[in-house]
């Protein structure tokens, strides 16, 4: 029942606490680190907490930035981040699984789940809702939503309470076009209430987020968030001056109901992108209906992208991805690349951009790992002319030295040390090298500080591998 055997599985993944957990190597780990900082500076953000699931089911997680203004207290991996309509995905996976376990199809029209709700046509279809071509308009964007949730921010709405009154009149004809509506999530969430029997939070939860140990998920509404949650900053007295908003919005659970199904979710980056490969590769739903969700139409609202049932379709750096992004004063943005089979996620707390200021980091993280997998491909088709090496001591003193032994003739062997931040601080090299042990030594280590190292070995141009040094 909606591939029961498999979340098992992949839950026993995620929760394992056996010695057998995958880690990053070292040195991925670092440059990605330093990948996410230097773009965190160069945005202006007050921070940004990422993650990546690599095919071995490791994760990389970082983050760097301010939570909170006092006490000063910087943002930690741990912490959860509102997600906004990365909900959808989860909104949409419910969905799906429902229509694998036969109580519904995709094109049931909403008069077979529902009453009749005014401006909405009755013969509008689940497909239509998921891919936002149903033309019903969005009740976020109804002038008077926001001062009747900002009156009574302790008030917690229900989909059926906000649709009924901030509805107005449809846009366009179901599937005559494309605009993206929060309104059509609102709906799907009352139609798994209606097929279920259970609030959508409570399938959320039992389906997907207990099933695959995503504990920091949480829609703060209706259920306990248990993770540190990062501190949001917005501009509250429209002065430009951005100011820790976090007693405010945490605890505007008005706007948080209201968000529900459509972008209600608080996550931490590495639960949201277990989630997304997970999800996207097709582990919970059934094959023919993933490639069903897949099936894009243009979308004026996806920069460079197509939307499918529930998700985006867009590249980066010229490879394609499944994701989503969202925007509720937070930021995020969580993508799954299928040929690399790698997930990629990003969360900001800066109310002053939106997640699509999150791309060129998302570009960043993927360029950053492509470029690590390229290097140690090339590792091994340097025709095994490498016999061993070696550099010590380690930890350094006052000398370095490498030990190379080569199988045949090399026209250059070259060393290069760097700090973590990418900085060259020594190199060494030999020409023309005939088959042989061979030392090489770093000049004048005893006037570097301490600290950790990188030391890289490149044969004939060609990057052999890297060994970390500690001083």
């Amino acid at each position: 029942m909606h591939y029961l055997r498999t979340i098992l599985l992949v839950s026993l993944l995620f929760n394992s606490t056996s010695g057998t957990a995958q880690t990053v190597p070292f040195i991925l780990d670092s440059i990605l680190d330093h990948t996410l900082d230097s773009m965190r500076l160069s945005m202006g953000a007050k921070s940004l907490s990422g993650a990546i699931q690599f095919p071995d089911t490791a994760v990389w997680a970082h983050a760097d930035g301010i939570s909170s203004a006092s006490p000063a207290t910087f943002v930690d991996i741990d912490d959860a981040y509102l997600i906004g309509s990365v909900t959808k995905t989860l909104t949409a996976a419910c969905i799906l699984q429902l229509v694998d376990d036969g109580i519904m199809n995709l094109d049931d029209s909403l008069y077979m789940w529902m009453d009749t709700i005014q401006h909405i046509n009755p013969n509008i279809t689940i497909r239509q809702l998921l891919r936002h071509q149903s033309g019903i308009y969005d009740v976020l964007g109804n002038p008077a939503c926001q001062p009747a949730l900002i009156s009574d921010q302790d008030s917690i709405w229900s989909a059926e309470d906000l649709v009924n009154t901030f509805i107005g009149p449809p846009i366009f004809q179901p599937g005559a076009n494309w605009s993206y509506s929060n309104t059509n999530y609102f709906l799907l969430g009352m139609i798994i209430e209606r097929a279920t029997g259970n609030p959508f939070h409570q399938e959320i939860r039992t389906r997907f987020l207990s099933a695959l140990g995503l504990s920091s998920v949480a829609i703060k509404a209706f259920e306990p968030v248990n993770s540190p949650v990062a501190h949001v900053w917005m501009d509250l007295n429209n002065d430009q001056i951005l100011e820790d908003a976090h007693n405010f919005y945490f605890n505007y659970l008005s706007l948080n109901s209201a968000a529900g199904a459509a972008g209600g979710y608080y996550s931490t980056p590495s639960d949201i992108t277990k989630w997304m490969r997970t999800y996207m590769r097709g582990d919970l739903v059934s094959p023919a209906l993933m490639a069903e969700a897949k099936t894009t139409v243009t979308s004026p609202g996806v920069p460079g992208g197509t939307y499918g049932l529930g998700l985006m379709k867009k590249p980066f750096l010229g490879i394609q991805a499944y994701g989503h992004g969202g925007d509720l004063a937070y930021a995020a943005s969580s993508w799954y690349f299928p040929s690399l089979d790698i997930s990629i996620s990003v969360l900001m707390n800066d109310g002053s951009k939106n997640s699509w200021t999150l791309a060129p980091v998302i570009v960043a993280l993927l360029r950053t790992y492509t470029n690590y997998i390229a290097s140690t491909t090339a590792i091994n088709e340097i025709d095994n002319s490498v016999l061993g090496w070696s550099v010590y001591p380690n930890p350094v003193l006052d000398k370095l030295n490498l030990t190379i032994t080569l199988n045949k003739h090399a026209e250059n062997i070259h060393v290069t040390l760097t700090n973590i931040l990418g900085e060259t601080i020594r190199t060494t090299s030999l020409s023309n090298i005939t088959p042989g042990q061979h030392i090489l030594e770093f000049e004048n280590i005893e006037t570097i500080s301490k600290g950790i190292y990188i030391a890289t070995l490149y044969l004939n141009g060609t990057k052999v591998g890297s060994e970390k040094i500690i001083k």
